[in-house]
């Protein structure tokens, strides 16, 4: 016997479906905006500046025992949660539409915990939970609603774009990395979908995630030169990335999951924990980094922060804890174009610093998300510039882009 909702017209159903993911989404952003804030706040005290202020303010000692106490804990959760439930990544999701469900429970609480931990400081990004919640979602409102098959896996696909949208309040961005990254069809009842969704959920999430610009930064313009630097950023960024990309990509493949995971992790988030006793700058998914960088705060030793951070975030994700590297990418990728910079700068070249980070930020995200129209998208959305940069951007990323397809070749 057919529900009301079936009785509906597929049409009118397909777009409630999409109204409701929007709305949805946009109130898991505003979840997770609360969970980190409340994380946050529950680790280091009350609010006192910005982040890096507030962890500073907390004290060292502080901050060693919130990230040991947050190891055993996650190490403890991840462990009981993988005996007990098969966590399905978005792509899994996708290719199991009526076939297999996710676990809801089980997922929330995934998410949840990933929020957690980068709350508590962890090195790894927070994106991954708004995204499989998202999918989660229109996993459930597509069945909910009796879709067919192929527009339920476009639900999904919708779900997680809406959620990265719906966080970092960059819509159209995520609407690109729905179609680079999830293999979604350029096909115009998929764009509309796309569309309507991350917008909707950028709109509903809003008043409370707020609708500045992730990172504070001065206006930036171009010259004649930038197309230089933009070259030059791109043949000596891309190769770091795709280093960073490797190590990402084997951490997830080998991630510890039994027994082991139980002193692995609490010893990974240990030396973490030893670290920013002394170097607070390590903190967090590369926030507090990427913005010391673009305040054009002092970092001394810088490559070595950077290689240190990337290699935290391995460290991190191989022995267990789950967590996006979409953040920690941007950070490293602003680190190394300012780095390429100042390197012009000894040998006599003088180019702009804010540019080379904008840079730097576009290749090495196009990169670690093989998505360089995202990466675009991403590195003007975070930090407020306007479209005007888009050229020189564009330059580096498709320079980056043919040296990785050069690369995958070989």
């Amino acid at each position: 016997m057919k529900s009301r909702l079936q009785r509906l017209p597929y049409g009118l159903r397909l777009l409630l479906a999409t109204l409701s993911l929007g709305i949805g989404t946009g109130l898991v952003g505003i979840a997770c905006h609360y969970l980190l804030e409340g994380v946050q706040r529950l680790a280091f005290g009350q609010d006192k500046g910005d982040l890096l202020q507030q962890i500073n303010h907390a004290g060292g000692f502080r901050r060693f025992l919130v990230l040991g106490v947050t190891g055993v804990l996650a190490a403890g959760f991840w462990y009981i949660l993988q005996r007990r439930h098969k966590i399905l990544s978005i792509r899994k999701q996708i290719d199991l539409v009526g076939d297999r469900d996710p676990a809801p429970l089980a997922h929330l609480l995934h998410a949840t915990m990933q929020v957690a931990i980068v709350g508590a400081g962890a090195s790894v990004g927070k994106e991954g939970a708004p995204r499989e919640v998202g999918a989660l979602l229109a996993g459930c409102l597509g069945k909910a609603f009796s879709l067919a098959i192929k527009e339920r896996k476009v639900l999904i696909a919708c779900g997680a774009g809406a959620g990265l949208a719906a966080v970092y309040q960059v819509p159209f961005a995520s609407s690109l990395f729905v179609f680079e990254t999830l293999g979604l069809a350029y096909h115009w009842k998929n764009v509309l979908l796309v569309l309507s969704s991350t917008y909707l959920a950028t709109w509903v999430a809003q008043p409370i995630v707020g609708h500045t610009a992730m990172y504070h930064m001065s206006l930036v313009h171009w010259s004649a030169s930038s197309f230089f630097q933009a070259v030059l950023v791109a043949l000596l960024v891309t190769p770091l990335a795709l280093a960073f990309r490797y190590l990402a990509k084997r951490a997830s493949r080998k991630r510890r999951k039994d027994g082991t995971i139980l002193w692995a992790l609490p010893l990974a988030f240990m030396v973490l924990a030893g670290i920013v006793t002394f170097y607070p700058i390590f903190m967090g998914n590369g926030q507090v980094l990427a913005q010391a960088l673009l305040s054009s705060q002092s970092i001394p030793y810088l490559p070595l922060t950077l290689a240190v951070k990337g290699l935290l975030v391995y460290l991190l994700l191989s022995n267990g804890a789950y967590g996006g590297t979409l953040t920690p990418s941007f950070a490293l990728g602003i680190g190394s174009g300012y780095l390429v910079t100042l390197l012009m700068t000894v040998v006599g070249i003088h180019l702009d610093p804010a540019l080379g980070m904008l840079l730097g930020a576009a290749v090495f995200l196009g990169t670690t998300l093989q998505a360089p129209l995202t990466a675009i998208a991403l590195s003007l959305g975070f930090t407020g510039q306007s479209g005007a940069l888009i050229l020189p951007l564009a330059l580096a990323a498709g320079v980056s882009y043919v040296i990785q397809n050069r690369w995958e070749k070989r």
